[in-house]
């Protein structure tokens, strides 16, 4: 096997900004590659918590996915085994090797985040925000409060 090192190349110094020392000598090392154990992981599942103060209900849920922006839509295509990936277009990917992603479509924020706001908020966070004010919503988290005042 031919050696790739050139004169010209060198290795770089630990530091950047210290100098390299005439004193000291560079070795090069071989790197082998660890190959995936084929024995099966074991560990022993969570145990389940039995104090009644630690335990969490679920009110509510909201989604916002490639498979939809409401909760039973989600799911029906989820167990259908449907998938979200599809041709990119919300940008030019013609640059990119992926031409395919998975994008969310038909998502509005209308009605849970003004449209101030919502120019200002990267998609990620606006996603994140509306699947909390509809899970807020199908946990009529606000009907729970009034009822506990009277």
């Amino acid at each position: 096997m031919q050696s790739l090192q050139s004169p010209s190349l060198r290795v770089s110094p630990v530091s950047p900004l210290r100098k390299e020392s005439p004193n000291i000598t560079t070795t090069t090392r071989r790197v082998s590659f660890i190959s995936a154990s084929t024995q099966p992981i074991t560990t022993s599942p969570p145990k389940r918590e039995k104090d009644p103060k630690r335990r969490v209900v679920i009110t509510g849920m909201g989604v916002v996915s490639v498979f939809g922006n409401d909760v039973d839509t989600y799911y029906d295509k989820l167990l259908s085994g449907q998938s979200g990936i599809s041709p990119i277009d919300r940008f030019d990917a013609s640059e990119y090797p992926t031409k395919i992603a998975g994008q969310i479509r038909g998502f509005s924020s209308e009605g849970y985040i003004d449209g101030k706001d919502d120019k200002r908020l990267d998609d990620s966070i606006g996603y994140c925000i509306v699947a909390g004010k509809k899970a807020v919503e199908e946990a009529d988290v606000e009907a729970v409060k009034r009822s506990k005042v009277t």
